[in-house]
């Protein structure tokens, strides 16, 4: 007797005109162990096959994965901080925190993530900041939105806040509530930590662009920070009003753009590129802003208050003159950073 049977004879995936072969093929009843033993063959052959394709797949699409792939592509171009850049980048594609990355590293992003995140890796291929990127940046355990309007907060402006807390404290021995002026506020950083590391305090903050004021605004609300907080907007302190002793403040704080035009020739291009010039150039010393502020600051100040002001490298010493020559400041002190330069200026009258 004789068993017909459509099987291959070598059981293979075919496909198209291919499989024609096997058509009407006549196999004896006592091929069909063989059959059955070759055809197991086939299956097992065949899911490991796919097995294999799906592990490549899985592989390629979890998150150690496609975080190697983005360090090696900020590396390639020479980012000072590929891993640190990738990770902030790829966590912030994920709404989650750098450590969750290396927490969970075999779990699967998909391809919307992956290409969001591809994406991201290119904007800062070409040298825009990752603080533009996200959208926002920590400052003092605090987290600040940005636009490419104002900038990017630096680590030496907190050696600014640092001294400005410190010479508040000193003025809060002999007063209840202080007055606070902050010139060209920005994102509203130090107007926002004053007034959440403070307390004691009423500040006015001014900006001659509305759209920093508007990024400074939402800071303040964000940090609850709005009803301590008056935005102004105008030319350095030119929006504020002083008719009697009353009006006047305790301290003037001013981190103004100090770039010489030395400095912005050489600035990287994350700083030329993307941050706002008229937050960084201090015309052709870097001076322009402290000429036009020092000499009558102190017209603005109640008897002991202090003017405190960031500076830029090699600035202390013609800032420190200008203080001096003014005949109107005393104690004018110089603070350095951990690295020994000198990066703010402070002076009461």
């Amino acid at each position: 007797m004789l068993l017909y049977r459509q099987v291959p004879r070598k059981p293979r995936l075919v496909g198209g005109d291919e499989s024609a072969q096997f058509k009407n093929k006549k196999l004896h009843f006592r091929d069909a162990p063989r059959c059955a033993r070759e055809a197991s063959q086939f299956l097992k052959s065949a899911t490991h096959t796919l097995s294999k394709g799906l592990l490549v797949k899985k592989v390629a699409s979890s998150i150690a994965h496609v975080l190697q792939g983005g360090i090696r592509k900020l590396q390639d171009i020479g980012i000072d901080n590929p891993r640190l850049d990738a990770e902030v980048l790829l966590a912030h594609t994920l709404s989650t925190d750098r450590v969750a990355l290396y927490r969970n590293p075999e779990v699967l992003i998909d391809s919307s993530e992956r290409r969001r995140y591809a994406r991201l890796i290119e904007r800062r291929v070409k040298k825009e900041p990752v603080a533009y990127i996200t959208g926002h940046k920590e400052f003092r355990s605090r987290t600040f939105s940005l636009t490419h309007d104002v900038l990017i907060p630096r680590p030496e402006t907190e050696i600014l806040l640092d001294e400005i807390l410190r010479a508040c404290a000193h003025l809060l021995e002999r007063k209840k509530h202080l007055r606070i002026l902050e010139l060209g506020t920005g994102s509203g950083i130090l107007a926002v930590s004053i007034a959440k590391d403070l307390g004691s305090c009423t500040i006015f903050a001014t900006d001659i662009s509305l759209k920093k004021i508007d990024v400074a605004r939402d800071n303040a609300r964000t940090h609850n920070a709005h009803s301590m907080i008056t935005f102004l907007v105008g030319d350095l302190y030119h929006p504020v009003t002083i008719r009697n002793e009353n009006d006047k403040f305790d301290c003037i704080v001013f981190n103004p753009p100090y770039l010489s035009d030395g400095d912005w020739k050489h600035a990287q291009p994350e700083i030329k590129d993307y941050e706002p010039i008229d937050s960084l150039w201090g015309g052709d010393d870097g001076l322009a802003f402290y000429r036009l502020l020092i000499p009558g600051a102190d017209t603005l100040l109640h008897p002991g208050g202090y003017l405190l002001l960031e500076i830029g490298v090699e600035q202390a010493a013609p800032i420190k003159k200008m203080m001096i020559t003014s005949k109107v400041y005393r104690e004018v002190h110089v603070v350095q950073d951990l690295a020994g330069i000198e990066r703010v200026v402070s002076a009461h009258i």
